[in-house]
């Protein structure tokens, strides 16, 4: 649909948002910034990084294989993609996804765990806030 009508500056932001690649999401972001400033799309845009957030913790989430994970590995995937962050910044992350309800669970901050629910633990049907 993208290019059927001839709107490739949102595909890298789908992608990202699609597979949870935070880089290609904010290169694609920063790349097309100005275009989207005029047409009033960039503060929405910005809030969609918060799919992209929830996309890649879901992702992490399989790998794993289990509802508890340690932030490291969540702290390590932000490493993979280029995007080095340390404990407390993923741990601010994942608590705003928790509140805004993209993500059920909570945090044990001591053990620095996200403890996930056992049923549905990344909802798909919630709109953005």
């Amino acid at each position: 649909m993208l290019e059927k009508y001839s709107l490739h500056e949102f595909v890298p932001l789908s992608n990202g948002m699609r597979t949870g690649n935070l880089m290609e999401f904010s290169d694609g972001l920063m790349k097309y910034q100005d275009l989207f400033i005029r047409r009033g799309t960039y503060l929405l845009l910005e809030k969609c990084k918060m799919i992209c957030y929830r996309n890649l913790f879901k992702r992490v989430y399989k790998i794993v294989g289990k509802e508890q994970i340690k932030l490291d590995y969540i702290a390590k995937s932000f490493k993979w993609l280029g995007m080095p962050i340390d404990l407390d910044e993923v741990e601010c992350i994942l608590a705003n996804l928790i509140f805004k309800q993209y993500i059920r669970g909570y945090l044990s901050h001591a053990k620095r765990v996200l403890v996930l629910s056992k049923k549905d633990p990344f909802p798909t049907s919630k709109v953005i806030k």
